[in-house]
């Protein structure tokens, strides 16, 4: 179980690190669309839609990374004032009753999403017209690779629960 969760954890650590990376592309658009927009007074047809796709991917692909080192957002003040092995308890049944069936519900609908839009090679409405099929993917890759997160947060909150640490 041990190695599942650190195999778990750097693999996420690893592509967190690299999809953090997006926002380097992202600012490239984004100024250069505002120069061409603002200087030369020749906006973009693919800058805007390019940027959303971007940002898209850079929150979707960093979901499982935050969630590895605890930084999504989340309201526990009452949680807080509880004594440690409440708070795991807490965790683990929210995990089971809210973070499994919502998750899994998420990314069963991401991956039929997905595929239907492979399935007819869709493209883009707009004038650009790229092929968004391969940014429909990105919705059940993050899916998964947070759904792996969970479980591995899952187990070492039980080893916690336990007394043992990893």
């Amino acid at each position: 179980m041990k190695k599942i969760v650190r195999a778990i954890d750097a693999f996420n650590e690893t592509t967190g690190r690299y999809f953090a990376l997006l926002i380097l592309p992202l600012i490239f658009v984004v100024m250069y669309e505002v120069i061409a927009r603002k200087i030369f007074h020749s906006p973009t047809s693919w800058g805007f839609e390019l940027t959303i796709y971007i940002y898209g991917a850079h929150f979707m692909l960093g979901m499982a990374y935050t969630m590895l080192k605890d930084r999504h957002v989340r309201i526990d003040v009452i949680a807080m004032q509880l004594p440690k092995r409440v708070q795991l308890w807490l965790r683990i049944i929210t995990f089971v009753i809210i973070f499994i069936p919502f998750v899994g519900a998420l990314t069963y609908a991401a991956i039929v999403f997905a595929a239907e839009s492979w399935a007819t090679l869709e493209h883009s409405s707009t004038a650009w017209r790229p092929p968004i099929y391969p940014v429909k993917t990105i919705m059940p890759v993050a899916l998964i690779l947070l759904l792996f997160q969970g479980i591995s947060n899952f187990i070492k909150d039980i080893y916690r629960l336990k007394g043992a640490d990893l």
